[in-house]
């Protein structure tokens, strides 16, 4: 039996479950190439995870869990993500949907299927290939394995947090991932950006990641516009209260909240602090002009005050009330350069930077790692 994603009409599909590990089938990335996508037997996955073992155990989310997998002969490290029958689970206020394209997904790793089966880009954890467990009612994603592990991890678990270059580099990166969703055709709103939906590679890259409640379409479409709220709680906007609400803004609020996380080093929500809301006790501080409070302070405050005060008053504005006074995406990638070239980088950094870069003549994608022309 084949598997098509979302049941409906795809640009993902097989025909032979039997023989599936050499499959691939042509889909269009976001700049119209054409690039394979593989469809992976059930039992491939399974050695390549060591039997979906605890030791591979990457993580577990609101969707299932994701293993860490070497494939191709231990050439090629991937992450596998397999989801809950289920789907969505208490953390969202939706459930299921459309994905704008007139199929209708039951779950968000058929959706997550649909989305990047259409999308490509340096800035997301991209879609490698997929199985299907008919039986179980589960499917199984293969996606680019993130070695630094998430965003999350980086900021709240690491005994080093990451210094002020670091952490403008994965607020312009994470930025870049949203604008290149915006500005694709249809436009896609991920619905769910977050500190763990954004990994990190080996280069220390940030990329976007977890497309399972995203949605393509304008904002006008009635598919989009019949589809109930989902997102995380302390990063959902407050204005996307019914289906109608929903716009590229949504997201804008979403990393609004990211950007004061990783200004601040503190959680969306924290019931150790008062107020909880990461928002309700960020803003005031930036309305009296108190940067310096706001600032994680495990590094302290950016030794230039001008950056501290962009990068607060950028978040502030990205969480603004009034929906239509919120920049776009792609301005805040531009203002998010021109902060950038105020921060110096670690000559470390700088050093490994060169290293790579000698290394290797062309990154994947064609996108320089290097830590000023990415």
């Amino acid at each position: 039996m084949g598997y098509l994603s979302c049941r409906g009409h795809s640009a993902v599909s097989t025909s032979d479950s039997g023989n599936t590990q050499k499959k691939k089938k042509k889909t269009r990335g976001c700049g119209g190439e054409a690039r394979s996508l593989r469809h992976f037997g059930y039992e491939e996955l399974e050695s390549a995870t060591l039997g979906f073992s605890h030791k591979a155990l990457l993580g577990k989310g609101s969707h299932g869990c994701v293993y860490k997998g070497v494939l191709d002969n231990g050439k090629l490290p991937v992450a596998v993500k397999v989801s809950t029958p289920s789907g969505i689970q208490e953390e969202y206020s939706g459930t299921g949907g459309s994905n704008g394209n007139g199929n209708t997904c039951s779950t968000p790793g058929e959706n997550e299927i649909e989305i990047l089966s259409r999308l490509r880009s340096p800035r997301f954890v991209n879609l490698l290939g997929f199985s299907a467990l008919d039986e179980e009612k589960r499917v199984l994603i293969v996606v680019e394995y993130m070695a630094n592990g998430t965003l999350f991890d980086q900021l709240h678990a690491r005994p080093r947090p990451p210094g002020w270059a670091r952490r403008i580099r994965f607020a312009l990166h994470t930025a870049k991932a949203i604008a290149a969703l915006h500005a694709s055709e249809p436009p896609v709103i991920h619905r769910d950006i977050k500190s763990s939906n954004v990994l990190v590679d080996e280069r220390w890259n940030a990329r976007l990641g977890d497309f399972g409640l995203a949605l393509r379409g304008n904002v006008e479409d009635v598919r989009l516009k019949s589809t109930p709220p989902a997102g995380t709680l302390g990063y959902l906007d407050p204005g996307y209260v019914s289906p109608e609400n929903l716009s590229t803004k949504s997201d804008v609020f979403s990393y609004g909240i990211l950007l004061l996380e990783i200004i601040s080093g503190r959680n969306a929500i924290d019931v150790n602090y008062s107020p909880p809301s990461l928002v309700d006790w960020a803003l005031p501080l930036i309305k009296r002009d108190e940067f310096d409070l706001i600032f994680d302070p495990r590094i302290g405050p950016p030794k230039d005050p001008w950056v501290g005060r962009q990068l607060a008053v950028l978040a502030a504005r990205c969480v603004g009330s009034g929906v239509e006074e919120r920049p776009s995406m792609g301005a805040v990638v531009h203002h998010l350069k021109v902060v950038r070239k105020r921060v110096p980088v670690p000559i470390w950094d700088e050093m490994a930077n060169r290293v790579r870069n000698r290394k290797v003549s062309s990154v994947q994608y064609g996108v320089d790692c290097c830590e000023r022309n990415d």
